[in-house]
């Protein structure tokens, strides 16, 4: 069947094919992941306790 046999329709599902093939085709890109501010926040928590908890030890 050639492409000027075709409806409309059918037309738009092979040119929408055809970009999920291109797209199939391309190597995986990685979305770059925000800063991480829960980390962050969680390691300056925890840098904190234990300088009090090194402060509370040495000093009685």
């Amino acid at each position: 069947m050639s492409k000027k046999n075709l409806t409309l329709a059918e037309r738009h599902a092979l040119k929408r094919l055809d970009k999920v093939e291109q797209n199939q085709q391309k190597a995986y890109e990685k979305k770059p992941e925000p800063f991480p501010w829960k980390t962050l926040i969680m390691g300056a928590c925890f840098v904190i306790i234990l300088i009090l908890f090194l402060i509370q030890i040495f000093i009685k």
